[in-house]
């Protein structure tokens, strides 16, 4: 039998048969190893290649067997490389290629292998292939000369109605998103959406849409993306697409200007933001018979984007939100940059989510189960195996400040511990983490159903998140259940809302002093508060290699001078440079009247901020600054003329383009003092300027996304080393806060004792092993081991000090609450909501 096999095969190839046919001819008589499939590739010349490609059996069943069928030509051979291709089989790649260089007129192909090199992070193979697919055809336009066969015969696909014009639709789509995913061409991304969007019919632009209204909520057009969003919902419901038109409503919904245009548009973003969330939960149990109007600006009626007769034929949406994580794609944090209460909006969010998804959001770990927990905590031995406890992020590797915080945890507790990091996204994880996760590090990129199944298999007894709102795997693995103690850390510095979290970790000093006695909780987890600083920077950190271009986006062409030249260029002038570098989201309409008293207070302040990568961004904070000194300094905001104070004002406002990390604290030392922002200000930025050794102003607010800056100073104690400077830097009131940054920007000889102080005790706030120790605490007492204090602050290499000693952080914490009784917003505290 196999001697017939052999012949006929040898026959075939003397006569030059379709390759198609031989490598399924080969397969069919059993010559090539059961998961193998053998292709033969012409390489051009009179040699031949021959390449073994790993295919199972039973994959691509029904393509494969077209094959077989005589006269099956390439595009049987192509139906079987999309096949692979949507099974993530490797086999793919090669076929594509094979074609591409058997039937080089046929540019389809093309398209494929860019989006296969776009889905292993290849961005610009990926951007090669989908640009000469389209030089192929005709341009984006179809006014070009074609090579593509089909293109020549039927005309270009990249016209409107034109025959096969779903493919240049899929094609400009894909290059959107790569323009999207790489951010350095945020004009293009725009042109390539907007373009498929007038070619393609709707049948054709659910993709488009979703990828649109992301793109555009990204540079900060919120109402380009609102319209985006809706037009996307509606295309998907009118194909039944209901997991797809949820998605597009939510991520609708959860649009907030990431740069409000004014003090009164930021307070009625909450007000629609809070009826937003309404509205779908609504729709979600009762569908939209009883719609009744867009007062939230949901369907974006007044737009003329939906008809209230449509709203009211939405069926219901309960349960119908299977593909979370692709079709929400990010979670609402740009909402808590506004300093509202978030508790009573994220228990919406929650509420929200629980009504639009299946109840498998809600999946409990098999291991959770008592019967087979008590065998698996047994080791083969039969002795009591370590406690495992994971960590899991989006924001871990690299420089992540989110990493960054936990390191030391795992370096100083790796012996009573199995620790295990699980790390979503594409950022690589430094060799201490790879050292010191003693269970294991397990990478999954931007895999969902991986990161699931490798958080179920570990069998943990606890789970740490570093965060649960900047990435939208992680924030839907928040409401699962893959341990007994699930713990929410400050990365992302608001509570979850979700009730699937037991404990928030925080700190004595980071919380208001009198938060037991607000009108209302801020959180929905048990809060538990470390002792002293309960955050901690590494003072050496790990940069990774960056892209100049990437860091300043659009920025790049704000000024012919870096970051770093224009500083040098303001004090080499004598001039004060007051920097506050932070992302633009966290420049509030609530602190805008800082930097004008700082203006106007100070004639040689210069004030620079960082610019967006986008230029959306960085336009609509500079409108708004001039509206303020307008204001300010004009007297009649309506009038048309801008008056000389104003523009010399303006004129001190410098935007500079984002720098790559490891030049931050060269560009802090270059500048004379750092502002912290308000409501939403940040650790580890405070930490930098400290560590920069500058004098940093900052404004505790009422919630903890606000108090991170001040809790270094504290721990610094700063009067130790000179009595005058204990108040240097941390403000009691927006007046207090401009008097405090005039001064050191004025006064060189007290800047320079405070540059001292802050020099001399900086030591205090990096790599501080206190934390470990509280953090051994909480494990081991919440996992029920018996662990003495010696032996913890042995394992932990934790040595007593004074300012660790019990009676010194309390006297912290009451000085603490002495100043909020002293400060101008302690009668508006008391009584928030």
């Amino acid at each position: 039998y196999l001697d017939k096999a052999i012949a006929v095969l040898e026959r075939i190839i003397s006569i030059k048969m379709n390759t198609s046919l031989l490598i399924f001819v080969a397969l069919a008589f059993g010559l090539c190893p059961s998961d193998v499939l053998c292709d033969q590739i012409d390489s051009g010349d009179s040699e031949q290649e021959y390449l073994n490609i790993s295919l199972p059996d039973e994959l691509c069943a029904n393509e494969a067997s077209g094959m077989q069928e005589i006269g099956s030509d390439h595009h049987d051979l192509m139906h079987l490389a999309v096949c692979l291709h949507r099974e993530s089989h490797p086999a793919a790649i090669d076929l594509y290629r094979h074609i591409r260089r058997s039937i080089p007129d046929y540019s389809y192909v093309l398209v494929n292998l860019g989006i296969m090199a776009l889905r292993i992070g290849d961005i610009d193979s990926a951007r090669r292939h989908l640009e000469q697919y389209l030089v192929e055809v005709g341009g984006p336009y179809g006014e070009e000369l074609p090579t593509d066969k089909s293109a020549k015969e039927k005309g270009s696909p990249c016209r409107p109605n034109a025959p096969g014009n779903v493919d240049c639709v899929n094609a400009l789509n894909n290059l959107g998103a790569l323009e999207l995913t790489d951010g350095k061409n945020t004009s293009a991304a725009t042109f390539y959406l907007y373009r498929a969007t007038e070619i393609g019919d709707e049948s054709m632009l659910v993709n488009v849409y979703a990828n649109l209204g992301g793109h555009l909520a990204k540079i900060g057009d919120h109402e380009g993306a609102a319209d985006a969003f809706i037009r996307g919902f509606w295309v998907s419901l009118k194909q039944g697409l209901l997991d797809a038109a949820t998605g597009m409503l939510v991520r609708r919904a959860f649009l907030v200007p990431t740069v409000a245009s004014s003090l009164e548009e930021a307070e009625q973003s909450q007000v629609s933001f809070v009826q937003r969330i309404s509205d779908i939960s609504e729709i979600a149990m009762n569908g939209g018979s009883s719609w009744l109007d867009d007062r939230s600006d949901l369907f974006r009626v007044a737009n003329g984007i939906s008809i209230l007769d449509d709203i009211k034929q939405i069926p219901r949406l309960s349960g119908v939100l299977h593909s979370w994580t692709n079709n929400v794609q990010l979670p609402h944090f740009y909402v808590h940059y506004y300093g509202w209460h978030d508790l009573p909006l994220n228990k919406a969010v929650a509420d929200m989510f629980t009504l639009l998804c299946p109840a498998s959001l809600f999946e409990i770990a098999g291991h959770l189960d008592n019967k087979e927990r008590a065998l698996s905590a047994q080791t083969p031995a039969g002795n009591i195996r370590k406690k495992r406890v994971g960590f899991v992020s989006s924001l871990i590797g690299g420089d992540e400040p989110h990493g960054l915080l936990i390191l030391d945890i795992l370096r100083s507790l790796k012996d009573l511990f199995d620790f295990y990091v699980v790390s979503i996204g594409s950022k690589p994880l430094s060799d201490e983490f790879l050292q010191h996760a003693n269970g294991g590090v397990f990478a999954v990129g931007y895999d969902e159903v991986q990161a699931r199944n490798v958080l179920k298999s570990l069998e943990l007894d606890c789970l740490v998140y570093a965060e649960s709102m900047n990435d939208p795997i992680v924030h839907f693995l928040g409401y699962q259940r893959f341990s007994d103690v699930q713990i929410l850390v400050m990365g992302s510095p608001v509570t979850s809302g979700v009730p699937t979290f037991d404990y928030f970790v925080s700190g004595d000093l980071l919380e208001h002093p009198y938060r037991t006695q607000l009108a209302e909780d801020h959180y929905s987890e048990q809060v538990v508060l470390l002792d002293g600083a309960a955050i901690s920077f590494p003072r050496e950190q790990f940069h990774p290699l960056q892209d100049s271009a990437l860091a300043a986006g659009d920025a790049v062409a704000l000024s012919n001078m870096t970051a770093l030249e224009r500083l040098d260029h303001l004090r080499e002038e004598g001039q004060h440079v007051y920097l506050c570098f932070q992302s633009i989201q966290k420049m509030q309409p609530s602190f805008d009247h800082v930097l004008v008293h700082i203006i106007n207070g100070d004639p040689r302040a210069n004030i620079a901020l960082q610019a967006s990568r986008s230029s959306i961004q960085t336009t609509s904070l500079q409108h708004r600054l001039q509206a303020v000194l307008k204001e300010r300094l004009c007297g009649d905001i309506s009038a048309p003329i801008k008056c000389p104070a104003m523009v010399d004002a303006y004129s001190r406002i410098h935007f500079l383009p984002r720098v790559k990390s490891n030049e931050v604290l060269d560009l802090m030392r270059k500048s004379t003092v750092v502002l912290h922002p308000f409501p939403f200000g940040g650790s580890k930025t405070a930490s930098d300027a400290i560590n920069a050794g500058v004098p940093i102003i900052t404004y505790p607010q009422r919630y903890l996304r606000g108090r991170m800056a001040s809790v270094f100073f504290k721990a610094m104690d700063l009067g130790e080393v000179d009595p005058d400077t204990a108040s240097c830097c941390v403000a009691n009131s927006v007046s207090d806060y401009v008097t405090k940054a005039l001064r050191l920007a004025s006064n060189p000889e007290y800047r320079a004792r405070v540059a001292h102080a802050i020099r001399e005790q900086s030591d205090r706030i990096f790599n501080e092993k206190m934390i470990s120790v509280e953090w051994g605490k909480l494990l081991t007492r919440a996992l029920a081991i018996r662990v003495s204090e010696a032996e913890l602050l042995s394992h932990v290499g934790f040595v007593h000090e004074k300012r660790h000693q019990e009676a010194y952080i309390s006297k912290m914490v009451e000085d603490e609450q002495l100043r909020w009784r002293r400060s101008t917003l302690l009668g508006n505290t008391l009584h928030a909501h």
